[in-house]
């Protein structure tokens, strides 16, 4: 789902919000490098519980005002870029557990972080009551937790947005199928006048021409919303429709009135070339396919992996390695072609402490390290490496990031010719 946001998109979760430090009782304490526990339910307005709603506890540090994810995941983009979290989802009561989760500042929020199903209103823990600015767009609270910290009985109360289900149709009643870049318009004007606000959200549709949009729900009383889609310079306009505060789910259809241009075919080939294009500016996300490099004529792929050994296990399975990187062009090459944001490389040092080695047993005679690294952290042995935007960060099982490294790079010099 794609939520729409009117005005200027927000991308810090909020600003000034005050940190709150937990105490606990003796019993509750567990050894200094024990780790949060953090459990609760989750409530609307009228003090229901909501079910299967995913809360997380995010990472987060100071930006100079404003609250960061620790690291932001650009990698996979199927949620639109959610941060490392710890999460649990909510039960037929509401209630949710999060274990082992990082001590320091954390915000609790909802996933997707980019399209929630909700957003937070407040949230209690004991006597306090926390509460989501307004620049935050509801995303959650942030607070600081202790090692060992047992925080029992929070509970959050959330607004479900309202979510919008549309179809798009073409002039013949068939469905705008698998659209791209179709403009999504909304006015919203109560019935008294006093409030007149929109905005517009780029959208693309299924298979079936349908497409879901959460949307803020004017809370002042009934309101009309007034919308519309643009595709290729031609518009679709619904007739006004009244909204009331509490409605969760409003079903419409756009029906074009002129003929539109056929739609055009968006499966990918299992494996092709990609030359210049991709160099300069094409930033393809290939995932899941072999991409040759015209500069040295191997095929590279990225997936997804479970761990280490099941790293090389893929690898071996495909007559492959983890990729080597040997010079500034291959870099720049696997920079535009994958979205390779935290994605393992074939470069350790597991076998030898500071001596690092290709797996691929090529000689290592380029390095493209971030400022400081390589260099042990006191998370345990770095012994491995990843892709931090264009640069080189060693990581191990020891530090809290290594659990959400999820994607690795695959190479081989030529892929087997087709008969």
């Amino acid at each position: 789902m794609t939520r729409l946001y009117f005005g200027k998109r927000i991308l810090t979760f909020f600003i000034g919000i005050v940190a709150l430090f937990l105490l606990s009782t003796s019993e509750s304490r567990a050894q200094n490098d024990a780790l949060t526990t953090l459990s609760g339910r989750v409530i609307d307005e009228t003090g229901q519980p909501i079910a299967g709603l995913t809360v997380v506890i995010v990472p987060v540090q100071d930006g100079h005002g404003a609250w960061f994810p620790i690291e932001f995941e650009v990698e996979e983009r199927g949620q639109q870029g959610d941060p490392i979290a710890f999460q649990a989802e909510t039960d037929s009561e509401g209630r949710f557990v999060i274990t082992d989760a990082i001590t320091g500042p954390v915000l609790l929020g909802l996933f997707p972080y980019n399209s929630p199903e909700a957003e937070i209103l407040k949230v209690q823990i004991g006597d306090m009551f926390l509460y989501a600015p307004e620049a935050s767009w509801g995303r959650g609270v942030v607070f600081s937790a202790e090692p060992g910290d047992r925080i029992e009985d929070v509970e959050v109360t959330v607004q479900r947005f309202l979510q919008l289900r549309g179809k798009v149709l073409r002039m013949d009643g068939s469905p705008l199928a698998n659209a791209q870049r179709i403009k999504f318009r909304i006015r919203k004007l109560s019935l008294d006048g006093e409030y007149d606000g929109g905005g517009s959200q780029r959208i693309e549709t299924d298979i079936e021409g349908n497409f879901v949009q959460d949307m803020h729900r004017y809370m002042g009383g009934p309101a009309f919303y007034i919308m519309s889609v643009t595709y290729q310079e031609h518009q679709a306009q619904l007739d006004p429709i009244v909204v009331k505060p509490e409605d969760l789910i409003h079903e419409v259809v756009f029906t074009f009135d002129v003929p539109l241009p056929p739609d055009m075919p968006r499966n990918a080939p299992s494996h092709f070339h990609a030359g210049a294009p991709a160099r300069f500016g094409g930033g393809l996300e290939a995932k899941g396919v072999w991409v040759i490099n015209p500069g040295n004529g191997h095929a590279y792929k990225k997936i997804r992996f479970s761990g280490v050994e099941d790293a090389f296990a893929q690898a071996a399975k495909e007559n492959a390695y983890l990729v080597s990187i040997n010079d500034e062009a291959e870099q720049n090459w696997l920079d535009q072609v994958f979205v390779a944001h935290r994605a393992l490389i074939g470069l350790s040092d597991v076998q030898e402490e500071g001596h690092w080695q290709w797996h691929s047993g090529e000689p290592v005679t380029y390095t493209n390290w971030a400022r400081d690294e390589p260099q042990d952290t006191g998370k345990g042995d770095e012994d491995y490496v990843i892709l931090f935007a264009d640069q080189w960060v060693d990581i191990g099982p020891g530090d809290v990031q290594w659990r959400f490294i999820q994607s690795v790079l695959l190479e081989k010099e030529e892929l087997p010719v087709r008969e």
